[in-house]
């Protein structure tokens, strides 16, 4: 017995379709991977502005400038952990991958090093105003306040780091 090669329109459609779609949004993928600055003459674009942008300290990553500071922004001290607009009040950040920095009250910093004494995992940042950082790993729990341990695995609390805010970033002290 003969095997036939039936056509069947209704699945090469649909295939064609998955494909199509598909391929269409990897192209809107990398549209939106597209370079950070703005095309010129964006001012009259809905959106666009044809005033200047100002500098700002939440987003972006202060530790990518290149040593030139054009038109007067403020220089990234070179101790710069993170921007102090950038780590909420009653939570923190986890900034260069191993150091904690967080705000239990407004314009009151503290930093750890953020891995955990047990068995290395980097801890999370407390949130919400959560006097415990905690590790996800076995859940080791830490004190906001001074990093002393409050249970779990870990033999010793987290490791502080000295640090103040310069220039609008919270810097090593």
């Amino acid at each position: 017995m003969p095997v036939e090669d039936i056509f069947k329109p209704c699945a090469t459609a649909a295939r064609r379709t998955l494909l199509l779609g598909a391929g269409a949004m990897g192209i809107a993928v990398l549209a939106g991977c597209g370079g950070d600055e703005p095309a010129p003459g964006a001012g009259g674009q809905p959106g666009g502005s044809s005033a200047p942008a100002a500098p700002s300290t939440a987003g972006g990553n202060p530790f990518d400038d290149t040593g030139s500071s054009g038109g007067g922004e403020p220089q990234v001290p070179s101790n710069a952990l993170v921007a102090a607009g950038e780590v909420p009040v009653g939570g923190g950040v986890i900034v260069k991958d191993t150091v904690l920095v967080i705000q239990p009250a407004k314009g009151t910093f503290k930093a750890y090093d953020a891995a955990c004494p047990h068995e290395g995992a980097i801890v999370d940042p407390p949130f919400d105003g959560n006097p415990i950082i905690q590790c996800p790993r076995h859940n080791s729990k830490f004190k906001v306040a001074d990093g002393s341990r409050v249970e779990g695995p870990a033999p010793r609390g987290l490791k502080g780091i000295r640090v103040e805010v310069r220039g609008g970033y919270v810097v090593r002290a």
